[in-house]
C-alpha cells in the first residue's frame, strides 16, 4: 500500500524533474555563477557609454564656446573697421586709432578704445561726439577716451625744415 502511494507521488511530480535545467527558473552551481557573471559584463559597457557620453558634452560645449568666441572677435572687428572709416572720413589729419575689445560673453559690452593725439580740446570733443553718434547704432558697446591733446601737433616744429 505504501508502495502505491510512492508511485503515485513519483508520478505527480515526474512533469516537475522532466523540465529541462535550462528552462527551469532555478538553475544549478555551475550555471548560476554563469548567469551572475553574465549580469556583472554589463557594469564595463555602461561605464564606457557613460564616458563616451560625457566626452560627447564635453567636446561639444568646447565647440559652442570656441564658436561664441569666434563670433565675438568677429563682431568687434567689424565695429573697429567701421569706426576707423568713420574717423579716417572726418579726421583724416590727425593720427586716431580705433581698437576694439570684449570679453566672449554677450552680457559684457564691447570696449571701443579710441587712440591717438588731437590739436585741441575741441577737436577732441568733436572725436568723440562723431564716436558717440557711430557707437549709438550699436547697442551695449562703450567707448573709452584715451585721447591726446598735442598743441604742437598740426604745426611746424622747431628745427624742422620746411619745403
Amino acid at each position: 500500500m505504501q508502495q502505491v502511494q510512492i508511485r503515485h507521488r513519483l508520478a505527480r511530480l515526474l512533469p516537475i524533474l522532466s523540465v529541462p535545467v535550462d528552462a527551469s527558473a532555478q538553475t544549478a552551481g555551475s550555471d548560476a555563477a554563469a548567469v551572475t557573471s553574465s549580469a556583472a559584463d554589463w557594469g564595463p559597457v555602461a561605464a564606457l557609454v557613460a564616458v563616451v557620453v560625457a566626452l560627447i558634452v564635453v567636446i561639444g560645449g568646447t565647440a559652442k564656446l570656441y564658436d561664441a568666441k569666434r563670433k565675438r572677435e568677429g563682431d568687434a572687428l567689424m565695429l573697429q573697421a567701421r569706426m576707423s572709416d568713420a574717423l579716417l572720413r572726418d579726421f583724416v589729419k590727425f593720427p586716431i586709432t580705433a581698437v576694439a575689445d570684449g570679453s566672449m560673453w554677450r552680457r559684457a559690452p564691447l570696449v571701443l578704445t579710441i587712440k591717438g593725439s588731437v590739436s585741441t580740446s575741441e577737436e577732441r570733443d568733436a572725436v568723440m561726439r562723431l564716436v558717440g553718434q557711430e557707437l549709438s547704432r550699436y547697442p551695449g558697446v562703450r567707448a573709452e577716451d584715451h585721447l591726446m591733446v598735442d598743441p604742437l601737433l598740426g604745426k611746424e616744429r622747431v628745427g624742422t625744415p620746411s619745403r
